[in-house]
């Protein structure tokens, strides 16, 4: 086999998804027989980054071969050094009707990597319309065990600290409440629609992104509200919130402490991405929650998830000024509330189905371990 020389361009130092997910491709990609060199670069405002180097920024090849960048399209740039360019642009939606002017960057590449079967048959099929060469290829998650520890030590466990969650069942939620894609509303409505507080249930809500208490609360209120108070204020199943740390993005270990402190993860985003926060959870013996339509559910299977019924439907988001991305051309999936209660509810009740996953996602740590992509960069 020829031994290439790989260049790959991703913000793997910065301490959010996109970091993560980006330094999990370039670990799959340093799994393989080729020369990998790497460097980073940044897509984010915040100042949240690593500053650890990367062995493979250290190499420099005479030539390469292969031009990786996993980058937002605006900063794509084509250049002819490269026998092939290959596009991670994060797709996170179904691509229905896409204009030319809008692929300037994906006509740029050779390849596009996306995580989502579904996104890559319709991505292929648009730009096949539009008479472009480029390849669309579905490539499975990976996860950076850097900071995954085997037998991780939380400096404090959740029960211990908060007594009232001592001997619950504790479904946990990962993200950004506030974001609309991320279905946090449908999950606690779901929640709130199923258990009540003679449930011993209890939903941990840890926040990636920092909210004040008074926000936080008025948040809560506010949506208790506009579902018609669904039950009476002291028959409502428990809720406990994590802050992060200093006022910034929920670290590795606080992660990690949530993952193997809780039951049941909850994640039934509206984006066709993988996410790293789900992955973790599967990878600490949790039994994720996810929309069935989701790229996550097309890789792992219902031997290591709790499936969601969803549906597709056109992206609603307010503007941005990402033209290019959540647009009426695009749709995603949306969870059915219904669906999304009765399977927390089977979640809660069926040890015998949990145990199952949980038996399951004991094998994952040596997958991601040994994931390569090797055989996609020979295609």
């Amino acid at each position: 086999d020829y031994k290439m020389n790989i260049l790959f361009i991703g913000p793997y130092r910065q301490n959010d998804e996109w970091g993560r997910k980006s330094l999990a491709v370039l670990k799959g990609i340093q799994n393989t027989d080729h020369t990998v060199t790497s460097r980073p670069i940044y897509l984010s405002t915040s100042a949240n980054y690593n500053n650890y180097m990367e062995r493979s920024e250290t190499i420099i090849a005479d030539h390469y071969d292969i031009l990786i960048q996993f980058v937002l399209q605006p900063f794509a740039v084509y250049s002819g050094n490269f026998n092939k360019r290959i596009g991670i642009f994060n797709t996170e939606t179904i691509p229905n009707h896409i204009p030319l002017g809008q692929l300037t960057s994906e006509l740029l590449m050779d390849e596009i990597w996306t995580d989502s079967h579904i996104v890559a048959k319709n991505l292929q099929s648009i730009l096949q319309k539009h008479t472009a060469n480029t390849k669309v290829i579905a490539v499975p998650p990976s996860l950076s065990l850097n900071d995954l520890p085997l037998e991780p030590h939380p400096p404090s466990s959740l029960r211990a600290l908060a007594p009232h969650l001592q001997n619950k069942f504790l479904f946990y939620y990962i993200g950004n409440i506030l974001e609309d894609t991320t279905a946090f509303k449908e999950a606690y409505t779901a929640y709130l629609n199923t258990f009540t507080n003679k449930d011993d249930v209890a939903l941990i809500v840890g926040l990636e992104i920092p909210i004040s208490p008074d926000e936080l609360n008025k948040y809560f209120t506010q949506h208790r509200e506009s579902i018609s108070n669904i039950t009476p204020v002291n028959h409502q199943p428990a809720v406990h919130v994590i802050y992060p740390t200093n006022n910034t993005y929920l670290n590795t270990a606080e992660r990690v402490s949530i993952h193997t402190d809780c039951d049941c993860m909850v994640s039934p985003n509206y984006t066709m991405a993988n996410h790293s926060t789900v992955l973790e959870g599967a990878l600490y013996h949790s039994t994720p929650i996810v929309n069935k339509g989701s790229a996550i559910a097309e890789w792992l299977k219902e031997e290591n998830l709790w499936y969601v019924e969803s549906y597709e439907e056109v992206c609603t988001k307010p503007p941005s000024n990402n033209l290019y991305r959540f647009t009426y051309g695009e749709s995603w999936h949306k969870p059915i509330i219904k669906s999304l209660g009765e399977t927390m509810k089977r979640a809660y009740v069926d040890k015998f189905q949990r145990d199952k996953k949980i038996k399951a996602n004991t094998q994952l740590r040596q997958h991601f371990q040994e994931l390569s992509y090797g055989n996609i960069l020979d295609i």
